[in-house]
């Protein structure tokens, strides 16, 4: 494919694709209701609970902010992965109701106050703050990525306003936890996924591989977990290269791995970076036994851009589908494409809406919106959400579906370790269609 128009028709369509979910999205935050009859788990008000002359006091709304990428490069992943799964989240707590705070012995309905930090750091950490010190919301939703999140883990914990991320995965994020206490993670991270990775690797008898990876904060620590655990199993890193964050070409790079001629390409990346480097594989004829990379892939936006079939086989990291045996899976997924028009990732997307089922059963437990009683809620209770059910570890959710997915069939199925296989994993990658 060396045509510009194949070249870059992916990209092309995933922006398309992006800004009409964004659209969708907008007009569906706009009258707060859900286009399903459907309630979500957990989110009823307890039996026996009665209006008192106390609800007359009550606040009029639960506001929670979210400073995200409504621009810039990190909007493709935050309107794939987190603005869609919040307003559904809110729109199903509003349909049945709202959230129950005992103080008021009231439902009280919620409302994402969302502004746009245009993918710049700096600008999210003042806009959470501002927000905060303002008592302009009463809760946070995070924005998108692994180093914005870990950027704002100081802001709300000298503030005390517990915060949830949901598409953050680090060590050092992991290892300074005591430091931030009101941050918490729902997504699965780097350490369990480097190792079902390796695992799966030797699983499959993969000798050599290629690693490449971008200077963020995401892809640094991803390389830095995995690549000793692939010399450990006897692996042979034949490259080991980083690129520049969203950068524009991976051509030359991508030449470099082929040339070496591994087994294994293993891209730590965002979704930007992984959409390209599949279209330049595509153009160069690069199509190694195996394809793994982290962002990106298990978009379903990835599988539409490139078809089905020229996706089978790809690996990434992950994951859930809606088969999976959680309470309220399927019932989330078809909201998602009812409300929405589009599918919900196989990544993220279902840990973002775990983190409003967390928040809503936490203030139900504290009995108050006082954050620092539905943290400690948050240290203490157990949790039902569709990741499954679980109570916080050290700050860090301990249950996923899976680790390792791998697109079969047009499903992003669960492929690492055979107790959590929705499907044995496809090895070798079937080679690009011709044409």
């Amino acid at each position: 494919m060396t045509s510009i128009t194949k070249r870059y028709g992916p990209m092309v369509l995933i922006l398309a694709m992006v800004v009409l979910l964004a659209a969708c999205v907008e007009d569906a935050a706009d009258d707060g209701t859900t286009t399903t009859e459907e309630a979500a788990p957990g989110t009823s008000q307890p039996a026996g609970s009665t209006t008192t002359e106390a609800a007359i006091e009550a606040p009029d709304e639960i506001v929670i902010g979210n400073a995200i990428a409504l621009s810039g490069p990190n909007n493709a992943g935050a309107s794939l992965s987190q603005i869609p799964s919040y307003d559904l989240w809110a729109a199903d707590v509003n349909a049945a109701g709202g959230i129950y705070v005992a103080e008021y012995d009231q439902q009280i309905p919620v409302r994402i106050e969302r502004v746009d930090d245009t993918s710049d750091i700096g600008i999210a950490v003042q806009q959470v703050q501002q927000m905060l010190e303002d008592d302009a919301v009463d809760f946070i939703f995070p924005p998108w990525g692994t180093a914005a999140n870990f950027a704002i883990a100081p802001i709300i914990s000298e503030l005390q306003s517990p915060v949830m991320g949901c598409t953050v995965s680090s060590k050092e994020l992991e290892d300074k936890a005591a430091d931030y206490p009101y941050f918490y993670t729902m997504l699965n991270q780097g350490a369990a996924q480097g190792a079902a990775l390796v695992q799966l690797l030797q699983e499959l008898g993969i000798e050599t591989v290629a690693v490449i990876h971008h200077d963020d904060l995401h892809g640094i620590e991803f390389a830095e977990d995995i690549v000793p655990q692939l010399e450990d199993a006897g692996i042979d890193i034949v490259v080991n290269e980083t690129y520049p964050v969203n950068t524009e070409d991976l051509s030359q790079l991508l030449r470099q791995v082929q040339d070496a001629d591994v087994q294994a390409l293993l891209a730590f990346s965002y979704p930007a970076e992984t959409f390209l480097m599949t279209g330049q594989m595509l153009e160069i004829g690069l199509s190694p036994d195996l394809f793994y990379a982290t962002v990106g892939i298990a978009f379903p936006a990835y599988r539409d851009a490139f078809s089905a079939e020229v996706v089978e086989g790809i690996m990434g990291a992950g994951v859930w589908n809606p088969n999976v045996e959680t309470e309220g899976s399927r019932g989330y997924f078809d909201r998602h494409v009812e409300m929405f028009g589009a599918e919900p990732d196989r990544w993220a997307s279902a840990a973002c809406y775990a983190t409003g089922q967390v928040l809503q059963q936490a203030i139900e437990a504290a009995g108050t919106l006082d954050p620092v009683a539905v943290k400690e809620a948050m240290d203490t209770e157990e949790f039902e959400t569709i990741l499954g059910t679980f109570s916080f570890e050290g700050q860090f959710n301990p249950v996923y579906p899976g680790q390792v997915g791998q697109w079969q069939n047009g499903e992003f199925e669960i492929v690492a370790y055979a107790d959590d296989r929705t499907a044995d994993p496809i090895f070798p990658k079937p080679a690009w269609p011709a044409g």
